[in-house]
C-alpha cells in the first residue's frame, strides 16, 4: 500500500559504510574458447539432444528455466537463468556476477580424470587484483590447480583448490536451480523429468584467486585448470575479475539541501588526480551497482549535482565514480551515500499502518498530538493486515489529535476521507476536522462527528466529504472523544469523490439451509440502476474486474436481496455495491458473513461403527424440516456406491434392506435430504459391520491368535456408556492363573465402565443342556472390578436378557475358572456377552478361555485338567502324543469354528497331524464309556 512519510534527512556520506563496503570493480571475463561439454538442458526437446554430456558421470545434467520436453509441456519455475547471468550470493563479494557461455553450446570445462587439463582463453584480456572462478564437482568433491596466464608470457599458479560436490557444499555462489536425468539406452522412469531438488540443490561454487601485486597491472590472457585429485568431476563454468585500476574513486561529501523532490550531493576528487568527469548512480535499492550498470548521470564535469525528480519522503542511495584520462579509464564506484527526501504535499493517500512498529508513533509525514491519554499504533484486531490506530482518554482528560499528511488539493472540494473505525463500547463519537497548525491541537476545527455504533470492523466504513471552504493550509485531523472509550481506526484513504456512492450497513436475516436475505442502507444519493450483491464461500473481496454471474451474485433495485442457490452447512461472505449506470459502479461494501444450517438428516440406526448388525438391517433417520425426500448411498468402501448409488427412497425416514447383505462386512452409508432442486452436502458418512455367520458348539475363544489390542474376528465390542472399551492384551503378570493373551478392560479415571464384549453367534437347540466356561480376574486387592455374563438373540445390550452370572466385587488379584450350565428358551442363534461395569478409576479386569459346549461333557472335558489325559508337545509341529490312550475309542479333531476336520478310529498314542493348517484345534477324546474329554492344542 502506498504511503506518505515525513521529512527525515539522513547525513549522506559514509553513514552506511559499516554495512556497505567500497564498491569493487567487478567485471565479467567472457570466454572465447576452451569449453569442452554442454551440460545444460535448455530449450525444447529431450535432454539427450540439448546436451552432449552430463555433470556427474551418471547421466544427470543441469536444467535451464526454459527447458520443455515438448512444446505442450508445463514450464518449470526453476533452473539456470536463460541469459546465463549468475549473481553471486557470497556475502564477501556483493555485486559480483558471472556470465555463462551459451546454454546451447559447450558451456563447461569438464575434467573427468586426474591430470586432465583444459585452458579457457578470455575474449578481452583484463588486469585484475583478484580472479573468481565459478565451478562445481559432480559425484563427489575434487581438487584442481589453476594457472593464470598473463599476456607477457608469465603466469601465477594456484594449487590445492577444492571444489565441493554439487550437492550440499558451502561457499556456494548460487543454489537450487534443479537438474534432469538424461535418457541413456532403454528409457526408464524419471528420464527427461526435471526436478527442483528441494530448492537448495544443485550448487555452483565460488573460488577466489588473489593476484600478486607485481602481476596486477598485467592483462590476464587465459586460465589453465588441471584436475589433481578426487573422485568427482570438476566442471568449470565462468570467471570474473576485480579489475585493476589506476583511476581512484572520489570521496563523497555530506548531502546538501534536500527537498521533497530533490537532493544536492557533492564529492571531492581523488587525491593526486583530476578525473576528466564523473558518473553518478542512484537508486531506492541499497544494492551496489556493478561496473556495467548504466549511470543516471554520466560524464558530470563538476564535483556537485542536484538530483531532480525524486519522490517525497523516500530513502535513496547513491554512488559516484571517476572517469580518468590515463591508465584504466574508470574507477570503481565510491563508498555509497544515502539521504531521505522531505515530506511534500500529495494529492492522494492510502495507509493501513502495517509497515510500522507498534508504539507511541504515527506514520511518516503525520503528526501526533498525544493529549493526556493514549495514542498508539496497535496490533489489536485491525481491520486489515496487522496494525491500526488506537486512541483513548478518560472522560476528564484531553483527547489526542492525529494530523494527516499535507494534501495539495485539501480545499478543491473534489475529495473525501474514507476510513474504517470502531469503538470498544457503543455508542462513541470520532471527530474528523482540520488544523491550521499541525503541532497545535487547539487549532482543530470540526468538520463531521462520526457516530460509531459498531464494536467490530464489520460495517465499519465511514466517509467525510471535505468542502472547498477549508483553508488552503489546512491539514486533516482525527480526534477521539474524552469518554473513557477505546477508539480504533484503519485503512485510511484520501481519494477523489466517487461518481457513485456505496451502500452501508449490510445485514443478513432469514438464513436457511439454501437461502438467506441480505439487506443494506442506501447512500444519500440512491443509485439509478440499483445494487449488485456478490457472495462467496471465500473471504476474498471482489474487484472492479470480478465477473458477476448467476452463481456468485444477484442484482436488486431495492435495499434487500434474496440469495436462493446457497449450499447448506457453508459459511458465506457478502459484499454490496451501488450500480449508478452500466459503467459507473461504487466501491464494494463488506464483507459480512453468515453460515447456512445443515440440511443433513440425523442418523438413528445403525449407530456409527455398529458391529454384529443383521444382514437385513434397516437404516433410519430423523426427518429434516422442509425436506421433500431423501437419497441413500451405500457401499463397501468409504465413498463407495456399489450397493446403492444416491437412490431416491422417497419422503420416508427408514430404509429396510429386503435382500441380505454379506456377512461380516463393513458397509458405509450416507443419507442426504433434498427439496426444490437442492440437496444437502457434506453429510457425515456412517458405517456398520454385519454379523458373522453363526457357528455351533463346541466354541472356544482363547485370544491367542489376535494381534493386541484388536478383538478376534467375528466378536464385537459395544460401549454403552462413557468409559473405555474392551481390548485384548498380552499375557498379564499381575493376575496369577492367567498366563496367555486375555480380554482386558482398562479403567477410565473419570467415567464408570459399561461396555459389552459379544461372542460370535452360536446355533443352539432348545432342550439341550449347554455349559459355558471362562476365566475372570483382576490385578488388585484394593480396586474393585465388576462383571456380568449373559446371553441373548443379538449382539446388543438390550438383548442380553438371559443372565449367566454377576460378579459385583472382584478384588482378590487371582484368576477364577467358572463353568455354568444353561439351556436356551428356543432354538436359534445366541450371542454371549461379558459386561464390564466397574466404577470409574479402578484398574484392570480380565477374561480368558471362553468355551461353550454340550453340558454332557464334564468340565474337564472342555478344558483338560492337568490330572487327566494330557497331549504333548503343545504347541506341536506334526505329531501330537496322547499320554494315556487305553480307554480312548476314537479321536475327533475340531477347528475353532466348530467344524469337524477329521475323525481317527482306534487311535494310537501318536497322532500324525502334519496335514493340519497352523492354528488352534480341539482334540476330542471319545472314551469307551461314552464320555468325552476335550484338549485344546495349538498347531505351529
Amino acid at each position: 500500500m502506498r504511503k506518505n512519510q515525513p521529512a527525515l534527512v539522513l547525513g549522506a556520506l559514509g553513514l552506511f559504510a559499516s554495512s556497505f563496503a567500497l564498491a569493487q570493480n567487478y567485471q565479467q571475463m567472457p570466454v572465447q574458447s576452451g569449453f569442452t561439454a554442454d551440460v545444460v538442458a535448455n530449450g525444447t526437446g529431450s535432454s539427450a539432444v540439448t546436451t552432449n554430456n552430463d555433470v556427474d558421470g551418471v547421466s544427470y545434467a543441469f536444467v535451464a528455466k526454459d527447458f520443455l520436453l515438448t512444446s505442450t509441456s508445463t514450464p518449470i519455475t526453476y533452473g539456470l537463468p536463460v541469459d546465463g547471468i549468475i549473481n553471486s550470493i557470497v556475502t564477501t563479494t556483493p555485486g559480483l556476477s558471472y556470465q555463462l557461455a551459451s546454454l546451447s553450446a559447450n558451456n563447461s570445462l569438464r575434467l573427468a580424470a586426474v591430470n586432465d587439463t583444459g585452458t579457457l582463453t578470455f575474449t578481452t584480456p583484463k588486469a585484475a587484483t583478484k580472479l573468481y572462478m565459478l565451478s562445481t564437482s559432480g559425484s563427489g568433491a575434487s581438487t584442481v590447480s589453476v594457472t593464470v596466464n598473463f599476456s607477457d608470457g608469465t603466469n601465477q599458479q594456484f594449487t590445492g583448490i577444492s571444489i565441493a560436490d554439487w550437492y550440499n557444499g558451502t561457499n556456494f555462489a548460487v543454489q537450487g536451480f534443479g537438474r534432469i536425468k538424461k535418457p541413456v539406452g532403454t528409457p526408464v522412469a524419471g528420464d527427461d523429468v526435471p526436478s527442483p531438488e528441494g530448492g537448495t540443490n544443485p550448487r555452483l561454487y565460488q573460488n577466489e584467486f588473489v593476484i600478486n601485486t607485481a602481476n596486477q597491472t598485467k592483462l590476464i590472457q587465459s586460465v589453465a585448470v588441471t584436475k589433481t585429485a578426487g573422485t568427482g568431476l570438476p566442471n568449470i563454468f565462468a570467471f570474473s575479475a576485480d579489475a585493476y585500476s589506476t583511476c581512484a574513486p572520489p570521496t563523497l561529501q555530506a548531502v546538501g539541501t534536500i527537498t521533497a523532490n530533490s537532493a544536492a550531493i557533492s564529492w571531492t576528487a581523488p587525491t593526486g588526480s583530476t578525473p576528466a568527469s564523473y558518473d553518478i548512480y542512484y537508486s531506492t535499492s541499497s544494492t551496489i551497482p556493478s561496473s556495467t550498470a548504466t549511470p543516471n548521470f554520466p560524464g558530470e564535469t563538476g564535483t556537485s549535482k542536484v538530483i531532480p525528480g525524486l519522490n517525497p519522503n523516500t530513502v535513496y542511495y547513491y554512488w559516484v565514480r571517476s572517469n580518468c584520462s590515463t591508465g584504466t579509464s574508470q574507477s570503481a564506484w565510491s563508498f555509497g551515500g544515502t539521504f531521505k527526501t522531505a515530506c511534500g504535499a500529495v494529492t492522494s493517500m492510502a495507509e493501513n499502518f502495517d509497515s510500522y512498529a507498534t508504539g507511541n508513533i504515527v506514520p511518516d509525514c503525520w503528526v501526533r498530538n498525544a493529549g493526556t491519554g493514549s495514542m498508539t499504533i496497535s496490533s489489536t484486531t485491525p481491520a486489515s493486515g496487522t496494525r491500526n490506530i488506537y486512541q483513548y482518554v478518560a472522560s476528564t482528560g484531553t483527547p489526542s489529535t492525529v494530523v494527516l499528511p499535507e494534501f495539495s488539493n485539501i480545499n478543491a472540494g473534489t475529495n473525501w476521507l474514507r476510513l474504517k473505525a470502531r469503538v470498544s463500547t457503543a455508542t462513541g463519537t470520532l471527530k474528523v476536522g482540520y488544523v491550521t497548525n499541525p503541532t497545535d491541537a487547539s487549532t482543530f476545527v470540526l468538520l463531521q462527528s462520526l457516530s460509531l455504533t459498531n464494536t467490530t470492523y464489520t460495517n465499519s466504513e465511514y466517509t467525510v466529504t471535505v468542502p472547498n471552504t477549508v483553508p488552503a493550509n489546512a491539514r486533516l485531523a482525527i480526534q477521539n472523544t474524552a469518554d473513557g472509550k477505546s477508539y480504533y481506526w484503519d485503512d485510511v484513504y484520501w481519494e477523489p469523490l466517487p461518481s457513485c456512492f456505496a451502500p452501508t450497513v449490510i445485514t443478513s436475516s432469514n438464513v436457511a439451509s439454501f437461502s438467506a436475505t441480505i439487506g443494506w442502507t442506501a447512500p444519500a444519493t440512491a443509485p439509478a440502476s440499483g445494487y449488485d450483491v456478490y457472495y462467496s464461500t471465500s473471504n476474498v473481496a471482489p474487484t472492479s474486474s470480478t465477473v458477476l454471474n448467476s452463481t456468485n451474485s444477484t442484482a436488486s433495485t431495492t435495499t434487500s436481496a434474496q440469495l436462493t442457490t446457497l449450499a447448506s452447512n457453508a459459511t458465506y461472505y457478502v459484499w454490496v455495491r451501488s450500480s449508478c449506470s452500466t459503467t459507473s459502479k461504487s466501491t464494494w461494501t463488506g464483507p459480512i458473513s453468515f453460515t447456512t444450517p445443515s440440511f443433513c438428516p440425523t442418523i438413528t440406526a445403525p449407530v456409527a461403527g455398529a458391529t454384529g448388525v443383521s444382514v437385513t438391517p434397516s437404516i433410519t433417520w430423523n426427518a429434516v424440516a422442509g425436506a421433500a425426500g431423501y437419497k441413500l448411498t451405500v457401499g463397501t468402501t468409504s465413498g463407495g456406491t456399489n450397493i446403492l448409488n444416491n437412490v431416491d427412497v422417497g419422503n420416508v425416514t427408514t430404509y429396510p434392506f429386503t435382500t441380505s447383505l454379506a456377512f461380516n462386512t463393513k458397509y458405509y452409508y450416507t443419507v442426504n435430504a433434498y427439496a426444490g432442486g437442492q440437496t444437502s452436502s457434506s453429510c457425515t458418512e456412517n458405517n456398520f459391520t454385519t454379523a458373522c455367520t453363526s457357528t455351533g458348539a463346541p466354541y472356544l475363544l482363547d485370544f491367542e491368535s489376535v494381534t493386541t489390542p484388536a478383538l478376534p474376528s467375528c466378536t464385537y465390542n459395544l460401549n454403552a456408556g462413557t468409559g473405555n472399551s474392551w481390548t485384548t492384551a498380552d499375557p498379564p503378570t499381575d493376575c496369577p492363573g492367567l498366563s496367555t493373551k486375555v480380554l482386558r478392560y482398562v479403567y477410565n479415571s473419570s467415567n464408570a465402565a459399561n461396555t459389552w464384549f459379544f461372542t460370535q453367534g452360536l446355533n443352539l437347540t432348545a432342550g439341550t443342556q449347554y455349559a459355558i466356561s471362562y476365566k475372570y480376574g483382576n490385578n488388585s486387592t484394593v480396586f474393585v472390578e465388576k462383571l456380568k455374563v449373559a446371553f441373548g438373540t443379538s449382539a446388543t445390550a438390550a438383548a442380553m436378557v438371559n443372565a449367566i452370572a454377576d460378579y459385583p466385587s472382584i478384588n482378590d488379584k487371582t484368576a477364577h475358572a467358572v463353568t455354568v450350565n444353561f439351556t436356551v428358551p428356543t432354538t436359534g442363534i445366541y450371542y454371549f456377552g461379558f459386561n464390564a461395569y466397574s466404577a470409574a478409576d479402578q484398574y484392570y479386569l480380565y477374561v480368558d478361555d471362553i468355551s461353550i459346549n454340550n453340558a454332557n461333557l464334564a468340565t474337564s472335558e472342555v478344558v483338560a485338567n492337568k490330572n487327566d489325559i494330557q497331549a504333548y508337545p503343545n504347541p506341536f509341529t506334526d505329531v501330537l502324543t496322547i499320554s494315556d490312550i487305553k480307554n480312548v475309542k476314537s479321536v475327533s479333531i475340531v477347528d475353532i469354528a466348530g467344524r469337524l476336520i477329521k475323525n481317527i478310529e482306534s487311535p494310537s498314542s501318536t497322532l500324525h497331524l502334519g496335514d493340519l493348517k497352523q492354528g488352534v484345534y480341539l482334540v476330542v477324546l471319545n472314551m469307551n464309556d461314552g464320555s468325552k474329554q476335550t484338549i485344546k492344542a495349538i498347531k505351529k
